[in-house]
C-alpha cells in the first residue's frame, strides 16, 4: 500500500507542476518529508486530508481506490487552484500546461518520466554572434489545433489554439483591414505613440498633450490620430471647453498590443530558434476538411443574417 501511495503522490505532484518543496509548504512539512513519502514512507494520518486537497483528489483517489470521475474535473481543478497563492496562480498554471505540452500524443510511459517535462531557465539561444537574442520557441501542431509557447522561466508564454469547427480563416479580418492596420503601424511615430499610451493608466489626452509627453511632433501626432481611431486602437471624445469643443484621445480598452507585438517577434524569429517543434498535422494549417467547408458556409450565412 505504501509503495502504491508513494508512487501516486509523486505522480500527482508532477502532474500538477509542483516541486517537492512547494508541496511541502502547502501541507506544512519539509521537502525532505515529501521526498521520504515518495520513496516509500507514509504521511502522518492527520496530514492526509490536506495532502489530498493540495493534490486535487479525494481521499479515495489519493489511495488509488477509485479514480475521480471525468465529470468532476472542473471541481478538481478549481480545488487545486484554490490551494495556490493568488500571486502564483498564473505562473503555476503556465508550469502545469507547459510541462504537459507533449501530453496529447505521447504514450503514458513517457509522460510518467521526467524527460522533456521541465521549464527552461532562459528563453534565449546562447553563444550567438553579436549577442543576438533569439527566443527558443516550442510548437506542437495536430489536426485538432496548435500549441505555441516559450517554455522558460524568464519569458513564460503559452498559447493554446484549438481549431474552430469552420477553420481558423473563417475568423480572420479582411485582407483590406489587415493592410490598413499594417500600413498605419508602419508610419513613423505610430508605435512610439501607442507604446507611450500603454505605459500610462487609462486617461484622455489632447493632441498637443500627446505630442509633448510622447516626444513627437504635433503635426505627426495629428496625422496619426484619425487612423488609430479608425482601426479601433484609440477612442476619441469631444469635450466642450471654454474656448470651444476639442477632441481628446485615449487608448482603447483592450490589451491586444502586447500579444500582437510578441507574435510579430515570433513571426520574424530565426528558423533554427526552436526548443522543439512537433508537427503531426496531415493538412496545411488553413486547408479545410469537407465538414469544415460546410460549417464555414453556415458560419458565413449566420454572420450575414
Amino acid at each position: 500500500m505504501n509503495c502504491n501511495l508513494s508512487e501516486r503522490i509523486a505522480r500527482l505532484r508532477k502532474e500538477r507542476g509542483l516541486t517537492q518543496e512547494q508541496l511541502g509548504q502547502m501541507v506544512g512539512v519539509s521537502a525532505q518529508a515529501v521526498s521520504k513519502w515518495e520513496k516509500g514512507g507514509a504521511p502522518d494520518v492527520e496530514l492526509l486530508p490536506a495532502l489530498a486537497d493540495c493534490l486535487g483528489v479525494s481521499m479515495d483517489g489519493l489511495f488509488g481506490r477509485c479514480e475521480d470521475a471525468p465529470q468532476n474535473i472542473d471541481r478538481q481543478f478549481n480545488r487545486w487552484l484554490q490551494t495556490v497563492p493568488r500571486y502564483e496562480r498564473m505562473n503555476r498554471l503556465f508550469h502545469l500546461l507547459a510541462t504537459n505540452l507533449l501530453g496529447l500524443y505521447m504514450d503514458t510511459q513517457y509522460l510518467n518520466s521526467d524527460e522533456g517535462r521541465t521549464v527552461a531557465a532562459t528563453c534565449y539561444l546562447t553563444d550567438l554572434p553579436d549577442n543576438e537574442l533569439v527566443w527558443l520557441r516550442s510548437q506542437f501542431t495536430t489536426d485538432e489545433g496548435m500549441i505555441l509557447g516559450v517554455i522558460a522561466e524568464d519569458f513564460p508564454m503559452y498559447l493554446l489554439l484549438p481549431e474552430p469547427p469552420e477553420g481558423y480563416e473563417a475568423h480572420f479580418a479582411s485582407n483590406g483591414d489587415y493592410r490598413k492596420l499594417f500600413a498605419l503601424l508602419s508610419q513613423e511615430g505610430c508605435l512610439e505613440l501607442l507604446l507611450f499610451l500603454y505605459h500610462k493608466k487609462f486617461s484622455y489626452y489632447t493632441p498637443s498633450a500627446l505630442a509633448k509627453q510622447a516626444g513627437l511632433p504635433l503635426e505627426r501626432v495629428e496625422g496619426l490620430l484619425p487612423g488609430l481611431v479608425d482601426c479601433q486602437l484609440l477612442r476619441d471624445r469631444s469635450l466642450e471647453l471654454d474656448d470651444g469643443p476639442t477632441q481628446v484621445y485615449c487608448v482603447h480598452d483592450n490589451h491586444g498590443l502586447v500579444p500582437f507585438l510578441y507574435f510579430a517577434r515570433w513571426f520574424m524569429s530565426r528558423s533554427d530558434g526552436w526548443n522543439y517543434g512537433w508537427d503531426v498535422r496531415e493538412r496545411p494549417i488553413l486547408e479545410l476538411t469537407e465538414e469544415q467547408i460546410q460549417r464555414k458556409k453556415e458560419h458565413k450565412h449566420e454572420k450575414e443574417h
